[in-house]
């Protein structure tokens, strides 16, 4: 969930004045999910269907949406708004991550659903299916990690190609600082691709980063992943995304605490924008 970049300061998201009160449970337990799966839902399917011990989250006996995985009382579909991005994201993902409710992987998925592809990590047999889309020449890949002290890849600190010709497209990893630091270093199928630098981007963005209540980083560079992906279409100078995915990362946020803490969540301003947008 955490992806290796952070800042960690506290919420700083005000509380919107642009409504009294809203309804957070616009799926009903009967109705199931209102969207159709995308590629985290898919990946969560097929991780499920070759399982052979059931995984336990915390709060199992919560009655959750089938889409968000929240709440009912706390469903944050109402402000998901799908819409398109001027990069592609590419998932990799750590197996325990695939479960969790406090995924932020998945958010990326929800708003960017025909650009969001995920794959389980592997480090001696990764996905076919990734290594022919890490191998497209239509595309240019880039692996979103902070690159090291005598890092001996190359780094780029553009998303997408010099020539414009190629589609961009990120590879982030998935999982805890820890889990991201192994994926990073032990798929050798990895390190042929250059490594995207986003000091820049994290700069621009300082002050709405780091705000991930759910798991608190332990260490200064360690962000969300969704707070990645927010990076990289800043890099990708995509301001409307950056804020729409920001929104819907604030949302997220104060309703899984309210989830966990059982009350109603705040009404914040990330409500109103996402209720604002196209």
């Amino acid at each position: 969930m955490n992806n290796p970049l952070s800042s960690s300061r506290e919420n700083s998201a005000s509380v919107a004045t642009c409504a009294n009160s809203f309804d957070a449970s616009p799926v009903s337990a009967d109705t199931g999910s209102a969207f159709a799966p995308h590629a985290v839902d898919r990946l969560r399917q097929f991780c499920e269907s070759q399982s052979t011990r059931v995984f336990n989250a915390r709060g199992i006996a919560l009655q959750r949406c089938p889409s968000c995985m929240l709440g009912h009382n706390t469903c944050i579909c109402a402000w998901r708004k799908p819409t398109a991005s001027t990069i592609d994201f590419v998932l990799l993902m750590h197996r325990d991550e695939v479960y969790k409710p406090t995924n932020t992987g998945r958010l990326i998925a929800d708003l960017y659903p025909d650009q969001c592809q995920a794959f389980l990590w592997d480090r001696t047999r990764p996905d076919a299916e990734l290594l022919a889309l890490l191998d497209d020449p239509g595309r240019h890949c880039q692996v979103v990690f902070p690159p090291r002290d005598r890092e001996t890849r190359i780094i780029e600190t553009q998303v997408g190609a010099p020539d414009n010709q190629r589609r961009p497209t990120v590879i982030l990893l998935d999982g805890t600082w820890k889990q991201a630091r192994k994926m990073y270093s032990q798929a050798t199928w990895l390190r042929a691709l250059p490594v995207l630098d986003l000091t820049d981007a994290m700069t621009e963005l300082d002050q709405q980063l780091g705000h991930y209540k759910v798991r608190q980083a332990c260490e200064t560079g360690r962000l969300a992943t969704a707070e990645a992906a927010a990076l990289c279409l800043q890099a990708a100078q995509d301001q409307a995304n950056v804020h729409h995915l920001l929104n819907y990362f604030t949302v997220f946020n104060e309703h899984y605490v309210a989830t966990r803490m059982n009350r109603k969540p705040a009404r914040l301003k990330a409500h109103c924008d996402l209720e604002n947008s196209q």
